[in-house]
């Protein structure tokens, strides 16, 4: 792992793009009503904007104490609170990680392919993120750059061939009586923007305008989950409510000239994302763990972490009580928020009262 690492900014928000759209495209009912997807449209246009805001304190933070990532910031109050503020992320990363993969084995098992082992599938895709995160995040950002354009290749062709299938009386516009579905659409998708804490350890490394990078990517992740969704409940209509993956169902429906079924493609595709994802991630929690332990110890725990998730996503995807906690979005969102929002605007408030009292005395 490589000690000085720098990416563009482009790089940076293309990686989080795809680790946002990995999780659009399996939204499930084992997270969330899927019916509510009807009035996701609207939904997303409100979790965007709440997604702006969101956006601040992380970037405020980072500004106020000369481009400083999260647990750097923390060290910088006190050692011990460095060292805590480092194992709540790394935590927060793994379960992101766990999370992620459990839904892959979920969905290669009861909807793509019943005869496929999801734990050597999964063994093979965290075996390559592994060493991708041991090759450090400038290999990683190159690597996105490809699959970004692979992925947002595929997403155009999907809406493209699902355009025939499409009926537009099966949508329905938003209305006060569908308050509830839509704020917990925006609930369910504010609960997953894991992206945001982890700009508070990449923002640093990147460089070129961070601002227009961040407004790009918001905007881009959710036109893309509003325009699925709208693709999504013009193609299933009431069909809509018997769905578990009802992404990966309207890829079963699309064709495309003599293909006549993108879900073999949209298998692939998804995995080329959850490498991403995965690499980035299992990265993000080495650094959390060299700020704890060292240098060394950082190495070892990219191993590590890819055993850890392999081994216990495939454990709790078939244990009921384990599953729903995993799945538990309201328990998510405190997190979320706790990583993305709450420590960055504390430690960016520090970083201007010191500066404020270091004022004072001279």
């Amino acid at each position: 792992m490589k000690t000085l690492e720098r990416l563009s900014a482009g790089q940076l928000f293309m990686m989080l793009y795809i680790s946002r759209m990995v999780v659009n495209v399996t939204y499930s009912s084992y997270s969330s009503d899927v019916g509510s997807l009807r009035y996701g449209v609207t939904a997303s246009v409100i979790a965007m904007v709440i997604t702006f805001f969101m956006l601040v304190p992380v970037y405020f933070m980072i500004r106020t104490n000369k481009n400083r990532n999260v647990t750097d910031n923390a060290f910088s109050v006190f050692r011990w609170l460095g060292k805590a503020v480092a194992l709540i992320y790394g935590l927060y990363f793994l379960w992101i990680l766990i999370n992620t993969i459990s839904f892959f084995d979920i969905m290669v098992k009861n909807a793509a392919n019943p005869n496929t082992s999801v734990f050597i599938l999964s063994l093979a895709v965290v075996g390559a993120a592994v060493y991708a995160a041991y090759k450090g995040i400038e290999a990683l950002g190159r690597a996105s750059s490809l699959i970004f354009i692979i992925i947002v290749a595929a997403l155009i062709v999907l809406i493209f061939s699902l355009i025939p299938e499409a009926d537009i009386l099966n949508t329905e516009p938003p209305s006060m009586e569908n308050s509830t579905d839509i704020m917990e659409t925006v609930f369910n998708a504010i609960a997953k923007n894991s992206c945001i804490p982890a700009m508070a350890f990449l923002l640093p490394l990147a460089s070129g305008n961070l601002k227009k990078g961040a407004v790009c990517w918001a905007f881009g992740v959710y036109l893309s989950m509003a325009v699925m969704i709208f693709m999504i409940t013009a193609v299933l209509g009431d069909y809509l409510d018997t769905q578990v993956f009802p992404v990966y169902t309207v890829t079963a429906i699309a064709s495309l000239g003599v293909t006549r079924r993108l879900d073999g493609i949209f298998l692939g595709v998804w995995t080329a994302g959850m490498f991403v994802k995965i690499s980035l991630f299992i990265y993000l929690i080495s650094v959390c763990v060299k700020r704890i332990f060292g240098n060394k110890a950082a190495k070892l725990s990219i191993i590590l972490s890819g055993a850890v998730i392999v081994f216990v996503s495939t454990a709790v995807s078939g244990t009921n009580g384990i599953f729903n906690l995993l799945f538990d979005v309201k328990l998510l969102f405190i997190f979320t928020m706790l990583t993305g929002v709450i420590i960055p605007l504390v430690l960016g408030v520090v970083n201007i009262r010191r500066k404020k009292c270091s004022g004072m005395q001279i």
